[in-house]
């Protein structure tokens, strides 16, 4: 990344390239949120018991995997290269959610250094058909050096789901039914936070793996 330009740069340059690749893909964006959110809702407003709860949670891993393969395909320069699929990307995200929350539990700033070193592990392991552990040691090179900014980008998203999660835990008491309007706005947040956070990821990887010119400057 330019040792010259202010973090606060780096990570707008981050942000334009994930909004870019977002804009790339429009309709699989919008299916995205559509599905969870809608899904989501009727979850929260009725009691079905943990069996519901547990079944969006699997939808929102694959469904956040297709929008992870689409961004790329349709967004990153040079597209997929290889085969992988759903088994790299559910362990890729095993292995760095343990590793990643074990490090939030240990005062916080270690899961949010892991956090900004793996953010661009699943472009490489998608995108460049890398392993898991392949990918992870990819994405900790290439993110040496660079990990304020990367942070500072991603904690937006970060952001922007907490506060829907923040509206559920401040609002609902623990055996009070939840209204649609909060519902809709709480889901709202927490998945297009999901969304961003993937675009993020996602351009950290474009900006460091597959770009030329102008944007291959700001990882410089």
């Amino acid at each position: 990344m330019d040792k010259n330009m202010p973090f606060a740069a780096q990570s707008a340059a981050i942000f334009g390239e994930a909004w870019r690749l977002i804009l790339a893909s429009p309709l699989a964006v919008l299916l995205y949120l559509a599905l969870m959110i809608g899904g989501a809702m009727l979850v929260d407003t009725n009691d079905w018991g943990e069996g519901a709860d547990f079944a969006i949670l699997a939808v929102d891993i694959g469904a956040t995997f297709a929008l992870t393969m689409i961004l790329i395909v349709e967004g990153v320069p040079g597209g997929r290269m290889g085969s992988r699929g759903f088994g790299t990307y559910f362990g890729l995200s095993f292995l760095t959610g343990l590793a990643i929350g074990a490090g939030f539990l240990l005062l916080i700033v270690p899961g949010l250094y892991l956090w900004a070193r793996w953010a661009p592990a699943y472009g490489f392991a998608l995108a460049e058909d890398m392993d898991v552990s392949t990918a992870m040691g990819e994405s900790w090179d290439a993110t040496r050096g660079h990990v304020v900014p990367i942070l500072l980008a991603m904690l937006v998203p970060a952001a922007v789901s907490m506060a829907g999660a923040l509206a559920f835990l401040l609002v609902v008491d623990e055996y009070a039914a939840v209204s649609w309007p909060l519902a809709l706005g709480g889901n709202a947040l927490v998945y297009l936070g999901s969304v961003l956070s993937t675009a993020v990821g996602l351009a950290v990887f474009s900006l460091l793996a597959r770009s030329g010119g102008a944007k291959a400057e700001v990882f410089e």
